[in-house]
């Protein structure tokens, strides 16, 4: 389980860091503003970025996510009651399979059907979110790590 826990770590890391790429001005994938939000965030009629500290939030809100897993099959130790964790593990999960979800659902699709975000998200966003999720399921399901039992 610590393998699987690695691998969403880093995939939320990188997540995170591309957000905050974005809340520095970073335009990458995107050429400008509008791009980037065509290619991001993909709401219909919207041709820019979530506000920057918005987006910083985000970021660091995803980098928490990142070292959740961690925390939870113990090779990271953080001073958290275990019914925090187990309860933050729980949250996680259904944000991740609710988001990945919900980008496929009409009332989601239909307000973001910019493209090319309707085609990232359909080909790539969601069915990342939605592995995220089903990892965190999959670590939910087995328990917390040994390093609870010492």
């Amino acid at each position: 389980m610590i393998a699987l826990a690695n691998v969403i770590a880093l995939l939320l890391m990188a997540i995170a860091l591309l957000h905050l790429h974005w809340a520095l001005g970073g335009k990458w994938p995107g050429t400008d503003e509008t791009s980037l939000s065509h290619t991001v965030f993909g709401q219909n009629g919207v041709d820019a970025m979530p506000d920057q500290s918005l987006t910083a939030v985000v970021s660091g809100l995803i980098a928490l996510a990142a070292l959740w897993p961690l925390v939870w099959v113990g090779p990271l130790a953080l001073p958290l009651p275990d019914w925090f964790v187990g309860l933050g593990m729980v949250v996680l999960t259904l944000v991740f399979l609710g988001r990945g979800v919900a980008g496929y659902l009409p009332a989601v699709t239909n307000r973001h059907a910019q493209q090319p975000f309707a085609r990232l998200n359909a080909r790539l966003y969601s069915p990342l979110i939605t592995a995220i999720g089903v990892g965190l399921f999959t670590l939910l399901v087995a328990g917390p790590g040994e390093a609870w039992h010492s």
